[in-house]
């Protein structure tokens, strides 16, 4: 059985998916967990429960029932590809950001 991390993304992804949690062997996979915000920046949990900003450039995959590519560029979601789609990307796009649950 592989290492990976985990990845929350409290999103509406472009083929209609809101999964929130999602698994990635793209960062340290050492059972760790990650967030993108709602401003679509990567962030690291810690373990005095902060997170911290990973400034994290370049593309990561994600997997849950279908993958996903999410394009980062600056530091920030600026792409996401569905594996099942194709090389179709759409726009990162705050305003689907599910926000938690009260």
């Amino acid at each position: 059985m592989g290492m990976f991390d985990t990845v929350r993304f409290r999103y509406r992804m472009p083929d209609g998916v809101t999964g929130t949690d999602f698994q990635t062997d793209d960062l340290d996979c050492e059972c760790e967990f990650y967030e993108i915000s709602a401003e679509g920046r990567l962030l690291r949990w810690m373990g005095d429960g902060t997170r911290t900003d990973t400034c994290f450039d370049g593309m990561l995959t994600l997997s849950a029932g279908d993958g996903y590519h999410l394009y980062f560029e600056q530091g920030t979601l600026a792409w996401i590809e569905v594996y099942s789609q194709g090389d179709k990307r759409w726009p990162f796009e705050p305003g689907r950001f599910i926000p938690d649950p009260v």
